[in-house]
């Protein structure tokens, strides 16, 4: 019966000039690897190698053994990696997160989970522009935060809920008269973000820019609580959730209001396909979801049938 090694083993040999050097990429002695090849030319009943050419050549058989390592040995590697993968999901969870005020529920529900789950290292991984989605294609994140769906092959993506996002202003801002706020009052304003693209932000993508509104200029503020200073302060306004903000508003901090088409955006848990049946993940995303649902006002939960 054919085994995993005689496979590796003529595909060394294919993939050399001589025994000796097959070994050596074997990791193998030369007459481990003389013993191998007599050995499975004794289980098929035929000579594999023709040992007086140089460099090696392989006879019809040994070709049609190649053949068959080539195709065979892939599959075993990659099922080996999708075992490797699942079990180091088992023992870590690396989060990242593509949104700047996630942590206020994100914490919580990962206090929850590290109770349950005390032998599973937790850690945050993010790249300057929280933009997550590569350390996941890479496997250096375990599991992505975001509001973004990616047309990935290789990449599940989980819905959570949804919130609505609300424009905070100063509580003696002219539009504090108002119940909602067209994108067209804001043409005159400073707009304050975190610093990323406005591609990347919400009021940008759906209200501004669908509007065709520019607005008087954009100031940045690394975190929410610096940005919710600077509104506070008469700085300028902001797009926030409605979860993040509406405690602040409550002490009259800021004032806030909807938008004449209430923007609500969508969470969802991205991970590798190989992973969907970790029981790690599915513990966080269900924390996530008992948090979120139960602690965030202007919340709901999500439906979505991924493509």
């Amino acid at each position: 019966m054919l085994e995993i090694k005689h496979l590796r083993c003529i595909q060394a040999i294919a993939a050399s000039s001589s025994l000796k050097s097959a070994a050596a990429k074997l990791f193998i002695t030369d007459s481990a690897l003389s013993h191998q090849l007599k050995d499975l030319e004794q289980r098929i009943n035929s000579h594999l190698v023709l040992r007086k050419q140089q460099p090696l050549q392989l006879t019809q058989h040994g070709q049609q053994l190649l053949s068959l390592a080539q195709q065979v040995l892939p599959l075993i590697e990659q099922t080996e990696q999708q075992f490797s993968t699942a079990q180091q999901q088992q023992t870590r969870l690396n989060i990242s997160v593509d949104c700047h005020a996630c942590f206020q529920w994100l914490l919580p529900a990962l206090q929850r989970f590290q109770q349950t789950w005390p032998e599973v290292n937790s850690h945050f991984c993010q790249d300057k522009d929280y933009n997550g989605l590569p350390l996941l294609q890479r496997g250096e994140a375990d599991i992505l935060l975001t509001s973004e769906v990616s047309p990935e092959e290789q990449i599940h993506f989980e819905p959570l809920f949804e919130y609505e996002m609300v424009l905070i202003c100063p509580p003696q801002h002219r539009l504090t008269s108002q119940a909602t706020v067209k994108a067209s009052q804001l043409s005159q304003e400073t707009i304050i973000s975190y610093p990323v693209t406005p591609q990347r932000l919400d009021l940008y993508r759906y209200i501004l820019q669908p509007s065709q509104v520019a607005v008087k200029q954009w100031k940045h503020a690394d975190n929410p609580a610096m940005l919710l200073q600077m509104v506070a302060a008469g700085m300028g306004v902001a797009a926030m959730p409605y979860w993040a903000v509406e405690h602040y508003a409550q002490q009259q901090f800021v004032h806030l209001l909807s938008f004449e088409q209430a923007l609500w955006r969508p969470m969802y848990a991205a991970f590798s396909k190989n992973a969907q049946s970790s029981t790690v993940l599915k513990d966080f995303v269900e924390l996530i979801l008992q948090q979120a649902l139960s602690q965030l006002k202007g919340s709901r939960a999500l439906s979505f049938k991924q493509k």
